[in-house]
């Protein structure tokens, strides 16, 4: 994973580096000097109450790319809207589910809707979100395993845990510093996935091998099921789309 300390400028707070930022957004925040202390080492937050306006003006300014109305919890520390967090190269933390079929064959994918603001159009998992503020891990699973994938809340619960994706690389919008939790469904043999809030575009169900050989996976989505694949006695066949996503 492609990452350059040199290039960012630390982003403190609470008396702990929490981010990276991009120098040219480090340079803007010295305009708050009430909110934060900008010096070219590091930028530190002064007021995490003020922190929401200043996020708002950067994100009409364009510094904030995909406004999401959707707030993180960054460290116990503070909240602020989940369109900053890779921006201000912020750790964030996620759960996928590898959706499995009955037969212990084939894993159900689901592709992006081209409206998303961030790999819009690729393959990912079943079901992916970040851990909003104030859910649980498992609140966010059931959540989310509802509205991608149209998952009951009992037959989400049945999932169980597997590994955990620890991300760090630049980014477009800035730095992706992410944790993801691990899940795999065994789904029925009737399963048929079914899109409840527009964000997937449609559902494939490939086989093991065609997973594996898939180059259309997000970066994430292709780590989360290399997950899977790690824990199996064996892997089918022996494609690059998820072995080495980042090819």
């Amino acid at each position: 994973m492609d990452f350059h300390p040199s290039r960012y400028v630390r982003f403190v707070a609470g008396g702990r580096q929490v981010g990276w930022l991009r120098p040219e957004l480090a340079a803007r925040l010295a305009a708050w000097p009430a909110v934060f202390d900008a010096n070219p080492d590091a930028v530190t937050l002064l007021q995490k109450d003020a922190l929401a306006p200043v996020v708002e003006q950067l994100a009409q300014e364009g510094f904030i790319p995909g406004w999401r109305s959707e707030r993180y919890r960054i460290s116990e520390l503070f909240e602020i809207e989940r369109a900053a967090a890779r921006p201000f190269g912020l750790t964030t933390y996620a759960v996928h589910v590898n959706g499995i079929s009955f037969d212990n064959k084939n894993m159900w994918v689901a592709r992006r809707s081209t409206a998303k603001p961030i790999d819009p159009g690729m393959l990912d998992n079943l079901v992916g979100g970040g851990l909003t503020a104030g859910l649980s891990v498992e609140e966010v699973l059931v959540k989310e395993a509802w509205e991608e994938a149209g998952i009951g809340a009992e037959l989400a619960r049945s999932a169980t845990r597997g590994g955990t994706v620890r991300i760090l690389r630049e980014v477009p919008e800035g730095v992706q510093s992410e944790v993801i939790y691990v899940y795999d469904l065994a789904l029925p043999d009737d399963f048929e996935p079914r899109n409840q809030d527009g964000e997937v575009s449609e559902f494939r169900l490939l086989s093991f091998e065609a997973v594996l050989n898939c180059q259309e996976f997000t970066f994430e989505a292709a780590l989360v099921a290399m997950d899977y694949f790690s824990r199996r006695s064996e892997l089918p066949g022996s494609g690059r789309g998820v072995v080495d996503p980042s090819t």
